[in-house]
């Protein structure tokens, strides 16, 4: 029993003294909203169809994290995220129609944050927690919504008319046409640590243009699991 104490204690020390840097993976759910449009699609001046955007709410993330706790005075945070919402759009014109097809938005981000711990908690022989708030910028790589251009680019030969899907030119549109952005952020939340095993709930507001569409910032709330050394 004595042997076991004395190995528990160890752990926490060296858990506690030594827990300079982390890593694991991310979870998020981001909190927008973006609006059901309804667009007309015009070639030389006449209105040969129409394209609806069904829009979406909210939607997932995935990716991982990396911090480094050395510092005297703040923490040092990365992480790489891939965000994702399907929805739906319908497209019709005199020969064609096409109701509610699957489609998605993805972005990807970056972000680097520098944290500073507001309150720190500890309970003995079981785990510790702070409570900490930060800032920092990020970048994102996200493709467009769905409008006239893309729908002209992944008809067949360019023909709307005719209303054909291309699938390689809708991939290839989607490569040339990617929107990049650069936006700050600001985020407050708590870490859990439980000897090297370490988990974080917070909140973060992202402020960015041209991400979601009519909007120029966005929420988020996200859930790490990973390691401590």
């Amino acid at each position: 029993m004595k042997y076991l104490l004395k190995s528990i204690l160890s752990l926490l020390f060296v858990s506690n003294v030594f827990a300079l840097a982390g890593f694991g993976l991310n979870l998020n759910q981001g909190m927008y909203s973006v609006p059901e449009t309804k667009t007309d699609l015009i070639v030389e001046q006449l209105t040969i169809g129409s394209i609806t955007h069904h829009g979406f709410d909210n939607g997932y993330g995935l990716g991982g994290y990396l911090y480094i706790d050395a510092l005297p005075v703040v923490d040092v945070d990365i992480e790489a995220t891939m965000h994702f919402s399907p929805y739906e759009f319908s497209f019709q014109n005199q020969i064609t129609e096409i109701k509610n097809e699957k489609f998605g938005w993805a972005d990807f981000a970056l972000y680097g944050t520098l944290q500073k711990k507001i309150l720190k908690l500890s309970i003995p022989f079981l785990a510790k927690a702070k409570l900490s708030a930060g800032a920092g910028i990020n970048n994102h790589s996200s493709i467009p919504m769905i409008d006239q251009p893309m729908v002209e680019a992944v008809m067949g030969s360019g023909n709307i008319s005719e209303g054909t899907l291309d699938s390689n030119e809708l991939i290839t549109y989607l490569k040339e046409n990617k929107i990049s952005s650069v936006g700050f952020h600001l985020q407050t939340g708590i870490q859990f640590k439980l000897l090297m095993l370490d988990s974080f709930l917070f909140y973060r507001h992202v402020f960015v243009k041209d991400v979601i569409t009519d909007s120029n910032n966005f929420g988020s709330i996200n859930l790490r699991i990973g390691m401590g050394f």
